[in-house]
């Protein structure tokens, strides 16, 4: 009896991963593993990327593909939602991954960066919490994750993994990182399973502060930070056809930029990997037309480039409060 159990176990596991790899190669296919069109997998040539040049001076956003961007932060290193190869989804033990494929190479490998000093989580989706990209990454980096994903990510060895739920905060270096939220969901194995949180981040240091919005369908929590604005905002732009109730379209996205009074806008998650059905380039063309005659404000429109904030406008309050302290 205990060997006929033995042999039905044996015979199990040497095609149960055959089964489910084909299974999920059926399912992922028409999605995932279509080819792109040139115009779709070609992106604008842009200079190769110096992080190590960059100053410590002020803000430098590099736009490394999909939800990835590279900062320089008045010296503090920072990468969000790093995702460095081929294919992101479901990974065996880093040595192949099924999913979605890139449309567009990473600009930079992760021995090419810079000594990272944070590294930032908005969500345990695999195309943000991409397991191989972070396994590739200097353990020595502080994670911050959205509550529950610390789980997933300790594991890989990382020292310091700081979990906050929205309105908690940290300081990484003098740059003080505040969890706020977003209208998406935090499940790794939709539809069943853990729900690992979400996350959108307010970034400060030196009195410059940015907005990392997390995926998100339109809603009005960014207005809460019209009284006191981000310079910068960072807003996911695609994967809304048909998933419109997770991800705003376009024009979502400008009004809720707009609502957070930040002076610029950069688009993530468009272009990289194909996760929905719009062209590839729709989301970015249809942003620049939301914008009308403010387009000017969106900035990083390339994968591949790098942009630095100018410095912010003296406001009209400081402004009055030096006058009258020299009368």
């Amino acid at each position: 009896m205990i060997s006929r159990r033995l042999a039905r176990i044996a015979l199990l596991a040497r095609y149960a991963v055959p089964v489910l790899l084909l299974g999920a190669a059926i399912i992922l296919a028409p999605a995932f593993l279509r080819s792109a069109t040139p115009e779709e997998g070609s992106a604008r040539r842009q200079p190769r990327l110096q992080p190590a040049q960059w100053p410590a001076t002020t803000v430098t956003i590099a736009n490394l593909g999909h939800a990835t961007l590279l900062m320089n932060y008045f010296g503090v290193r920072v990468i969000s939602d790093p995702t460095f190869f081929p294919r992101v989804g479901l990974s065996f033990a880093s040595l192949f991954t099924i999913g979605p494929h890139r449309l567009t190479p990473a600009p930079l490998k992760p021995e090419e960066l810079p000594a990272l000093d944070l590294i930032l989580i908005t969500h345990a989706h695999m195309d943000h919490l991409d397991v191989p990209s972070l396994e590739a990454l200097p353990k020595t980096a502080v994670v911050i994750a959205c509550t529950g994903c610390g789980a997933l990510i300790r594991p890989l060895g990382f020292n310091d993994v700081r979990e906050l739920g929205w309105g908690d905060k940290t300081e990484v270096d003098g740059l003080t990182v505040t969890a706020m939220g977003a209208r998406h969901w935090g499940k790794r194995w939709p539809p069943y399973g853990r729900d690992y949180g979400y996350n959108s981040y307010v970034l400060e240091k030196n009195g410059v502060r940015m907005l990392l919005a997390c995926d998100s369908a339109w809603t009005g929590l960014f207005a809460a930070l019209h009284n006191d604005p981000p310079e910068v905002a960072a807003f996911s732009i695609g994967a809304y056809d048909p998933w419109i109730w997770n991800h705003a379209d376009p024009e979502q996205v400008w009004a809720m930029f707009k609502e957070t009074g930040a002076r610029y806008l950069i688009p993530i998650h468009w272009g990289t990997f194909r996760l929905s059905r719009e062209p590839a380039d729709e989301p970015i063309r249809r942003l620049i037309a939301a914008s009308g005659n403010e387009a000017g404000e969106i900035v990083l429109r390339h994968i591949g480039g790098v942009w630095s904030a100018p410095p912010a406008p003296v406001k009209m309050a400081a402004v009055h409060a030096t006058a009258s302290s020299h009368r």
